[in-house]
Order: structure tokens, then C-alpha cells, then sequence
């Protein structure tokens, strides 16, 4: 005789439904094509008439309807840089905006006056900001937080506390709470035909539908402090990662924190304990000579973070490395890193000076190492590994997009974050990837079919 739970579990019948309506792919392929047959006729005859002209006149004795005049070199190269991966900085954006003031107290300001009493009773009081010392999430108020991205903050031993707030004000509606600054920055966005969050007719992004739950590309806000001397521990920084989407950032305001010489006196002497240690517990990156710093010229007054970026074709010797040095890093609390799940999605590891010229010795990666300088944009493609430090304390801007040229590596990334352990922090990102290629691809045959007529 059947128990209660037996029957019950065989009067259970999970359904499956679709999100499209029946045939809906099988449908949009055929349309496609048909489509793609019509346009391969028209680039046929294009290119046999552009041959007998060619054979009847000079190209130099006349101006084609096509020529540079008419054409958007600066896109053109930016998409060249898109299909090959290659990171693209522009500079002097902001000069694009109204002049509208990143000042963090002044966006703090805004915040209040647009946000709600709940929330606006939140930010006044407390932030939950990120402890680059600890690798921990601390509690302080706001404004002794944004009173120490402009004068500093130390610990008792006078080592620099660095903190940072991550995706601020602490909501995924920053377009409703702070209007005017998510209107500037749009505005100042280069190649805004990709970047654009809201209507850019290049990011796959704006093509879901309005029904689709869409994921939360930003723009998002990330003010942290910063300081030109790379520390060792506790640097504020933004771990080797890679992202799931093509992202911009741009540096909106930057303000320079000087050591006393008494701090710089003490980070002398920790460091050396700092090293002892490693020695001691057998995780120097190398026991031999004497420390290197992280940059030997002069920081430019601009320049704000300094980035790491490398090439997709570098990603598997840049994780046989980590797996092999895993345990020269440390984590939380200085606990040192003894378990690695994927050396570029578990976040958790920096490249020092020291480290990157190692990399360089044992496997030939060299990353593009550069300072990006206040109100630069930076393009990060998808599929690259990236880092930053901060060299002053900086408030950056930053929005993700899927272009169509990197919709290929967005769909891996996608597998392989989704081959990750459950809970994995990397199997946050959601992209609804397919769902945009579906709505996209009926969206271009739609409008190419209505052209045709």
C-alpha cells in the first residue's frame, strides 16, 4: 500500500512552459535568412558596379558617396578594438557634460533631496563601506566616510585605512536617485551607439522588452580611497576579475590623500615585518634583494587608478600562474589563500609589482598597464581580466553593455560562470543573454524586412 508522500508525489506533475509562443525561433530563422538572400543579392550587384567604375575612371577624379567625410573614423577603430578585445580610453569626456559637480558630498546632497525619508534617513547616518585591510565589510557614518576620501583615514599604527563603497547610493534605481548625475554621465558617455544603457542601438542591453526582467547593468557609483604607494596589504583595489559584459569607466573626481612622513616612516617598518612574515611562514614571492616599489616615476597630477588589463588569449597561462603562486596572497584577515575554485572569478587575487614581473618571467604576459586620468573613459571588453588600484581616493562611473562583436565571448562566460559551484559569488551575474539575442535578431529582421517591403 502506497504511503501518503508516494501519492502525493505522483499526483505531482511539473510543467514546463516557454517563454515565446510556439515556433517562435523556428519562424525568426527562416525570416532571417530570407532576409540575409536579399541583402547578398543587393552586395553583389554593389560590388560589380563598384568594379566598372572602378575600370572607368580614376578613384582619385572622384568623390565617392561613402567617403571619410561620411564616416565616423573614431567608430570604425573602436569597433576594430571590439572584435579583437583590445581595451580603448578616451579622454576629456566630462568636457562633454554640463559641468554638473562629482564632488562626493555634493552627490551625498543630491541624494537626500531626491531620495525618499527612509532612504534619505539611511545615507545620513550609515554606510556599509568595504575594508581593504580586513577584506570586510564595515559599518561607519557617511560623513566620517566622506570626511576620509578627502583628508584620509589611519589606523593606531598609522597604516592607511583604505575603505571603498561599492555600487553607491546603495540601490539599483541610481537613475531615480540621483537624475542629474545619471543624465551627465550619459551624456559625456563616448560611442554611445554601444555604451548607451537606456537607447543605444549597438548594446544587445536596450533590445528586452519592456515585460523581460532585465539585468542591472548600472550606471553604478564606486567611491573608495586610494593612495600612490603600493601598500602590499590592504591596497584599495579592485581584484583581477573578469566581467560577463563589456563595461566603460569613467573617473568623474579624484583627490589626492599625502602621507605625513610619519606614516610613510611606519609603512617602512610594517612592510618589513610584512615581509619577515612571508618569509617566516614561507609565502615571499622571493627571499632574495630588496624590495621593489610599485612605480618609479611620478604619478601624473590627473591620474587617479592604475589599471591592469590583459589579452583573452592570456587568460590560461595568467590562471596557471595563480594556481601555482596561490599561496604568496593573502585573503581575509590576512589569512593566506589555500583554496583556489577558479583563479579569475573567485576575485581574490591582486598582482603586485612583484608578482606581474614574475608573470612576465615564467610565462611571457605582460598586461597593458596604464594611469587612467580624471575624466577618461575606459572600455573593457568582455572575456579580458582586469585589476585596479587606486592611486588617490577616486569616485568612478561605471555601465555594462553587450555588443553585438562580443556576444559570442558573453555566452561562454555565461556557461562557464554557470559551471561554478551554487554558491559561488560569480553566479550572480545573470545577463538573460539569450533572451536579448532572441529580441535583438527579431527587432533587426523585423525593421530589415519593413525596409525591404
Amino acid at each position: 500500500m502506497c504511503s501518503k508522500r508516494t501519492r502525493w508525489l505522483c499526483c505531482c506533475v511539473m510543467e514546463l512552459k516557454g517563454i515565446l509562443p510556439d515556433e517562435t525561433i523556428s519562424k525568426l530563422v527562416t525570416k532571417a535568412r530570407r532576409v540575409k538572400k536579399h541583402f547578398r543579392k543587393i552586395e553583389k550587384q554593389k560590388n560589380v558596379e563598384k568594379e566598372r567604375i572602378s575600370s572607368c575612371m580614376n578613384c582619385h577624379d572622384i568623390k565617392c558617396p561613402m567617403s571619410s567625410d561620411l564616416i565616423d573614423k573614431n567608430l570604425f577603430k573602436f569597433q576594430k578594438k571590439l572584435r579583437n578585445g583590445e581595451p580603448f580610453i578616451v579622454p576629456d569626456v566630462l568636457k562633454q557634460g554640463t559641468g554638473l559637480s562629482w564632488e562626493p558630498m555634493v552627490t551625498l546632497r543630491a541624494l537626500c533631496a531626491n531620495s525618499s525619508s527612509s532612504v534619505n534617513s539611511d545615507v545620513k547616518s550609515n554606510v556599509k563601506a568595504f575594508d581593504c585591510l580586513a577584506s570586510c565589510e564595515v559599518e561607519i557614518n557617511t560623513r566620517q566616510f566622506f570626511k576620509g576620501y578627502k583628508e584620509g583615514r589611519r589606523y593606531v599604527n598609522l597604516w592607511p585605512e583604505m575603505l571603498k563603497l561599492k555600487d553607491w547610493p546603495p540601490s539599483d534605481e541610481f537613475e531615480n536617485l540621483l537624475p542629474r548625475h545619471c543624465d551627465e554621465f550619459i551624456h559625456c558617455l563616448p560611442f554611445q551607439e554601444y555604451s548607451d544603457p537606456r537607447s543605444g542601438i549597438l548594446n544587445l542591453a536596450t533590445k528586452l522588452p519592456p515585460h523581460v526582467i532585465k539585468p542591472d547593468l548600472g550606471p553604478k557609483t564606486y567611491i573608495a580611497y586610494g593612495t600612490r604607494e603600493e601598500l602590499g596589504r590592504g591596497d584599495s583595489v579592485t581584484k583581477l576579475h573578469c566581467d560577463i559584459a563589456d563595461a566603460v569607466n569613467i573617473l568623474t573626481h579624484i583627490t589626492e590623500v599625502k602621507l605625513t612622513e610619519d606614516q610613510l616612516c611606519a609603512i617602512k617598518k610594517i612592510k618589513s615585518a610584512h615581509k619577515a612574515q612571508d618569509i617566516k611562514e614561507g609565502r615571499a614571492q622571493d627571499n632574495r634583494g630588496p624590495f621593489v616599489p610599485s612605480i618609479t616615476k611620478e604619478i601624473s597630477e590627473t591620474a587617479g587608478a592604475l589599471w591592469d588589463i590583459f589579452k583573452r588569449e592570456d587568460t590560461a597561462k595568467l590562471e596557471a600562474y595563480l594556481q601555482k603562486h596561490c599561496k604568496e596572497f593573502r585573503h581575509t584577515f590576512f589569512s593566506p589563500v589555500e583554496k583556489v575554485i577558479h583563479p579569475i572569478h573567485d576575485q581574490c587575487f591582486y598582482l603586485t609589482f612583484d608578482h606581474k614581473k614574475k608573470l612576465e618571467k615564467e610565462f611571457g604576459v605582460v598586461p597593458l598597464t596604464f594611469e587612467q586620468k580624471l575624466g577618461e573613459a575606459v572600455f573593457i571588453l568582455a572575456g579580458c581580466p582586469h585589476q585596479v588600484r587606486n592611486l588617490k581616493s577616486c569616485t568612478k562611473i561605471a555601465a555594462d553593455f553587450v555588443s553585438p562583436e562580443n556576444v559570442d565571448i558573453c555566452m561562454l562566460l555565461t556557461e562557464e560562470f554557470r559551471r561554478l559551484p551554487k554558491n559561488h559569488r560569480a553566479r550572480e551575474d545573470k545577463l538573460e543573454l539569450k533572451n536579448m539575442i532572441i529580441y535583438a535578431a527579431d527587432q533587426v529582421v523585423e525593421e530589415l524586412e519593413a525596409f525591404i517591403g
